[in-house]
């Protein structure tokens, strides 16, 4: 009997949607075994024309150096007038390469993981000629803008409450609607909730506070100044520093004499393990890595945010008291020594609150929710 197949339709930019889309495909392959077949493509790269297909090449300078560019570009997108010029003039470059793909792959079910897919994967569905069902996987986790929201799809699944809402009010209908969380690796659900015995299989000092910095797949933010600042002032804690795909930036921290011991990582597939080990995380505000965190109850220090989609998993943190924002490499670090201190039990209590956000199952749930569709 022929597996039924899903395609997840993305953009690779930054790592999220692709990590979202590989997330709920591990879902599907551990409820429903041997069942299922799944694509995931990225459309812009492989179908726009050149140079359009390299825009997403420049989304970490556009949300880094450019971010006062790509604060216009949200707000300006915001308004449907202004979708609807960029997807009618998007649409006709793509038409005669996507639906083509389509045909060819005769898909069971589509799942949108990005934004810019939305209202153009139905019209592709449509001028391909598959009635299948299409699903939207929202992967920002409070500030939806308004570009995930199509009334036309048969499902759309976000990550919180406070999301939820915001697509109603968008104009999604209420029975199309359904909060699971961000879909994350299922490995995350076995971090053993022993640190001590988690740093003596990493091969770090057991016994000292260790502080984990991430700056996402790309490695991007002030990782260094912060590192630097840290282990500079917390002299009896250990540091582990997550470089990403960034071997310049790896290379670089690796060329120092640290104070205390630091352990430089590159691009890394033992996350969870990574968690486990540490006290406290350091981080930008991608929602991926925020939802690990709650699940391997780990309190953080937001070092920065993107603007528009981001800027709402600031406050979700602060107000749920499961971490804060520091603005400044000065304020991040007394932050981080002051919740280090012994004496202190807030650690502890951000701890609790950060597993109380926790959706460690949200990628079965998803899964468990597309799958109904077929």
């Amino acid at each position: 009997m022929r597996k039924k197949k899903i395609l997840f339709l993305l953009s690779d930019t930054g790592g999220g949607h692709r990590a979202s889309a590989m997330a709920i495909s591990e879902g599907v392959a551990a409820l429903y075994p041997g069942q299922y077949e799944t694509v995931i493509e990225d459309v812009w790269k492989r179908h726009m024309p050149f140079p359009i297909n390299r825009f997403p090449d420049t989304y970490g300078w556009i949300t880094g150096p450019g971010m006062p560019l790509w604060a216009l570009m949200w707000k300006l997108t915001y308004y449907r007038k202004m979708q609807h010029l960029i997807f009618s003039g998007v649409a006709p470059l793509v038409k005669n390469s996507v639906t083509p793909y389509l045909r060819r792959q005769q898909p069971d079910l589509v799942v949108c993981v990005h934004p810019l897919m939305n209202h153009l994967g139905l019209q592709w569905l449509q001028s391909a000629q598959l009635d299948v069902p299409f699903i939207t996987v929202v992967t920002d986790m409070v500030t939806v803008h308004s570009s995930w929201i199509c009334p036309e799809v048969d499902r759309c699944l976000v990550s919180t409450e406070k999301a939820r809402d915001l697509a109603l009010q968008l104009g999604m209908p209420k029975e199309k609607l359904a909060v699971h969380g961000q879909p994350v690796s299922l490995k995350f659900n076995e971090i053993d909730s022993d640190k001590q015995k988690n740093r003596q299989q990493l091969g770090i000092n057991p016994d000292k506070p260790t502080i984990l910095i991430v700056g996402g797949g790309e490695g991007t933010g002030q990782i260094y100044r912060i590192a630097r600042s840290i282990a500079e002032t917390i002299p009896y804690g250990q540091l582990l520093v997550v470089t990403g795909r960034n071997q310049r930036l790896k290379a670089r921290m690796e060329a120092v004499s640290w104070e205390i011991p630091t352990h430089i990582y590159g691009f890394v597939d033992n996350m969870p393990e990574l968690m486990g080990a540490a006290d406290l995380l350091v981080t930008k505000a991608g929602p991926g890595t925020i939802s690990e965190a709650f699940i391997a109850g780990l309190p953080l220090i937001l070092s920065g945010y993107i603007r528009g989609q981001e800027a709402g998993n600031v406050a979700y943190v602060k107000e749920h008291q499961a971490g804060a924002y520091a603005g400044t490499t000065r304020g991040l670090t007394a932050l981080a020594r002051d919740w280090l201190d012994v004496n202190n039990p807030i650690l502890q209590e951000l701890a609790r609150n950060a597993s109380c956000l926790a959706r460690p199952n949200a990628s079965l749930d998803i899964a468990a929710d597309i799958c109904k569709l077929i």
